[in-house]
């Protein structure tokens, strides 16, 4: 059987028609310029025919519509008066004096007679010219353009005896064959692209969704690229703008939920309490209750046929009853609350853990998803919506739903969450957490900064330290009064370039540079400070990161190390993402977010840690997938640590490039438990703190005490014997996998000793309840408390714990060590950034002269 490819009509005939029409038009430019075909006369000659032609008394007139019928019919009074004709060409017209004062003279008398009918005549002529003009150019242009793609398209269904070799190589032939030149003839892949979306829309099986294979296409051939350049659907692109803006219309909610829980219940035949109906009686199986159908597999149904079930089918349903048991609990949860935000739902009353169960008329069903609520919470701002919701702990033992009206706003989500002092405020050791670079994140630090720097001023008052005056008798601001300032990037994923410039300047030295990027399509450019930094030169600067601070996060930190200008602390290095993306709007309201450039810190160094190659199978090369992308594939491979390159900072001190930000102060955060983290990844934190708040009222002196704490394992216990918790989830999938494969091999007694040593497991996760209480105890009462406390306040109180946050502080204020660090080597600097000027850099600044790209560019 023919394919739809081989079937269809290829486009030779639009092809062969444009090619006749410029013919023809090529054929009409190089006629002889007395040839009739394009003979006419000129507009006096108009006026000279209709004046000559009388009949007695009675003049005839002729408008100029009438001429060709005219020349029909007076041929020879035409020819007679005129000695010579006058042809009009495409591209100029040819006249004679002679003929030109004879037709004034005897169409002198007539003029205002025919003024009326002669606008069109005057026009006539450069219309001829113009119009013919027009459309050769523009058969040209479009011959230009399209040409070469129907080209394509007639090789592509006609080239079946020669075929081409492009999708019959591997990459590797295909490059060496061409002399290692890529094949970028772009219309290739577009045409089989078109063809495939064609033929399985046309002929397959069952109805396909053409958006969703689209969607699959182009997501899995940007995956294969790197893990930052992606296609935004309209819903990811308006997320994107979100995240980039860092404001929506809204009610300053943030939601959770199961996703596609509606099909999962369809599926896995999940039947609640409050949607028992007609349709969940197919899966009764008699007289077994609701209940009892919860805990069964999708096979219980069926006849028993225990003797040919193999370790496999065992296997599988076990994990059918616990992925039923996980989507019912997600259920009966409902879409709660996880946050809201100060200034918005939070001062109208929402509070962490609330279980919305309607907005306006829109109920919420147990199989809603928070997509869907989202969208009944969004709206224009001014408007207002009321939210139905039920808090556990309020309305007696039997809990009453309540009703709120929010009114819609434009939410600004903060990049700074919190700023205040580490300690006591006499010490003047400021502290911002600042956990994005949207639009306006530049604009907060210099808020938090002033703030900090006038309330350490207060401060000083207080302790009899009064500002001085100057010669005119005024009080001058004295921003040294701030000792201290910890930048806390810990977990910064970053955000756009703009805002990691703004929040550089803020810091370091006027004149210095920045940041730099340049790409193969991206034009070279560099971002230089151009005001004097908001932070006194005599405050000392610490910035805290992790491992999952990351590009706009790193742009910041680097510079402030490159420029000595402060102190990188944390455990190890940065992430390391030393990539730059533009976000390209793209028809029908998508984007497409792509990898363009490489950013270097003024050292010179870029850091990023990864290499990425286009996508294919690698002997070479570590085969990255990206899980929530369905497991498309790129090459990458980490940079070693001998081919990593060293630059120096500013006061000389060696810094290299390809691994990240290394840190100048090394401080161990706190480490977190297994148990700890088993914990707060199930949720079995906060769902105790609703359990408390049933029975308990928050007071100013709260606190976990023996008894709670007590309280609280035994509520995990009871959730691990109930089956919502595993503590030995950590490693279940390796047992599952091992349990398999001597189940399989008939070993019994090693099987035996399997499940031992899963009871050893628990046994020992479980110890970690008394080794590690303190640090439990912590993360409980903040959990409790996250249900009556803003985040600004739950940030405040988990300082006095913050290991990594005291020491820094401890460090900043003793002084010492700060400066010990970043002192100059006189015998490196030489090789530093001091060894040249401040901003004496060949590379020119985009700001001052080369016009900045229209970038939406994140980093």
């Amino acid at each position: 059987m023919n394919s739809a490819a081989q079937q269809q009509t290829a486009p030779t005939p639009i092809a062969r028609r444009l090619a006749v029409l410029v013919l023809l038009t090529i054929n009409a430019l190089l006629l002889p310029k007395n040839a009739s075909a394009f003979q006419t006369s000129t507009p006096k000659q108009h006026r000279r025919f209709n004046a000559a032609v009388h009949f007695g008394n009675d003049k005839v007139s002729i408008g100029s519509n009438d001429i060709m019928s005219h020349l029909l019919l007076q041929p020879r009074r035409l020819s007679s008066s005129t000695t010579t004709s006058t042809s009009l060409h495409f591209f100029g017209k040819k006249q004679e004096e002679e003929q030109d004062k004879e037709l004034d003279v005897i169409s002198n008398g007539d003029d205002d007679d025919d003024d009326n009918n002669n606008i069109f005549s005057k026009a006539w002529p450069t219309l001829k010219i113009a119009l013919p003009s027009f459309l050769v150019g523009g058969i040209a242009t479009l011959c230009v353009l399209f040409l070469p793609l129907l080209a394509d398209y007639y090789e592509a269904f006609h080239s079946f005896n020669t075929p081409s070799d492009i999708y019959n190589t591997d990459s590797t032939s295909k490059t060496a064959a061409s002399g290692g030149k890529l094949n970028n003839n772009i219309n290739q892949p577009v045409i089989l692209f078109e063809t495939i979306l064609n033929d399985l829309n046309d002929a397959y099986v069952d109805d396909v969704d053409i958006q969703k294979l689209f969607e699959t296409g182009v997501k899995a051939m940007t995956a294969s690229l790197d893990p930052y350049t992606e296609f935004e659907s309209r819903t990811e692109a308006a997320e994107l703008e979100e995240s980039v803006t860092g404001r929506y219309g809204g009610v300053g909610l943030v939601i959770r939920g199961g996703t596609n829980l509606a099909e999962a219940a369809k599926e896995d035949g999940i039947v609640l309490e409050q949607q028992v109906d007609k349709a969940a009686a197919p899966l009764s199986g008699g007289n077994d209750s609701s209940n009892n159908r919860k805990q069964q597999p999708r096979n219980a149904l069926k006849p028993p046929v225990a003797s040919s079930r193999d370790a496999d089918e065992d296997e599988e349903d076990i994990d059918i009853t616990e992925r039923k048991r996980a989507r019912r609990k997600s259920m009966e949860d409902g879409v709660r609350v996880v946050s809201a935000f100060e200034g918005y739902a939070y001062d109208a009353g929402m509070r962490v853990g609330d279980k919305l169960l309607a907005i306006d008329d829109f109920g919420i069903l147990p199989t809603t998803s928070p997509d869907e609520v989202r969208n009944h919470l969004r709206g224009d701002p001014g408007t207002e919506v009321q939210v139905k919701f039920l808090r556990e702990g309020v309305g007696g033992k039997v809990n009453e739903p309540q009703t709120i009206t929010l009114k819609r706003a434009v939410v600004h989500i903060p990049d700074v969450k919190y700023f205040g002092y580490v300690g006591d405020p006499r010490d003047g050791i400021g502290y911002i957490d600042l956990s994005g670079f949207a639009n306006d994140a530049g604009r907060e630090v210099r808020f938090a900064i002033k703030a900090l720097q006038h309330g350490s001023e207060l401060m000083a008052m207080k302790d009899g330290d009064a500002p001085k005056p100057n010669e005119d008798g005024m009080f001058v601001h004295d921003p040294t009064k701030l000792k201290g300032l910890v930048l806390d990037l810990r977990s910064n994923p970053g955000g756009l370039l703009t805002s990691a410039v703004d929040v550089a300047t803020l810091f370091v030295p006027n004149g210095s540079d920045i940041v730099s990027a340049k790409g193969r399509g991206f034009p070279e450019i560099l971002y230089r400070s151009k005001t004097d930094p908001l932070l006194s030169p005599n405050t000392r600067l610490a910035v805290l990161v992790n491992d999952q601070t990351a590009s706009a996060a790193e742009i910041v930190s680097g510079a402030i190390q490159d420029l000595d200008v402060g102190v990188v602390v944390g455990k190890g290095r940065t992430y390391g993402k030393g990539l730059v993306q533009n976000v390209q709007d793209l028809p029908y309201q998508t984007a497409l977010k792509y990898t363009v450039a490489k950013y270097y810190t003024p050292s010179g160094r870029c850091i990023q840690s990864t290499v990425y190659e286009e996508g294919g199978r690698g002997d070479d090369l570590l085969t990255s997938t990206s899980e929530e992308k369905g497991g498309p594939k790129f090459k990458s491979k980490k940079v070693a640590d001998k081919d990593r390159t060293v630059f120096y900072t500013a006061h000389g001190r060696e810094v290299k490039d390809g691994g990240g930000v290394e840190v100048d102060y090394k401080v161990e955060p706190q480490k977190a438990s297994p148990l700890e983290i088993i914990l707060l990844s199930s949720g079995t934190y906060s769902d105790y703190a609703a359990e408390w708040s049933k029975t308990h009222e928050l007071t100013d002196q709260f606190s976990v005490d023996e008894s709670t704490y007590k309280d609280f394992q035994r509520f995990v216990e009871q959730k691990q014997a109930d089956g919502d918790l595993k503590l030995e989830v950590f490693y279940d999938s390796q047992l599952k996998e091992l349990s398999k494969k001597l189940k399989a091999s008939k070993f019994d007694s090693s099987k035996r000793m399997l499940e031992s040593l899963r009871v050893d497991i628990i046994k020992d996760v479980k110890k970690d309840f008394k080794t590690y209480k303190t640090e439990i105890i912590e993360d409980l009462e903040q959990n409790i408390l996250a249900r009556y406390l803003p985040d600004s306040m739950l940030i405040e109180r988990g300082l006095q714990s913050d290991i990594q946050v005291l020491e820094t502080a401890k460090m900043l204020k003793d002084g010492n060590e700060f400066d010990s660090l970043l002192a100059r080597d006189q015998k490196s600097v030489e090789k530093g950034l001091l060894s040249n000027a401040v901003g004496d850099s060949s590379i020119e600044t985009a700001s001052s002269v080369t016009p900045e790209p229209k970038l939406q560019t994140r980093w």
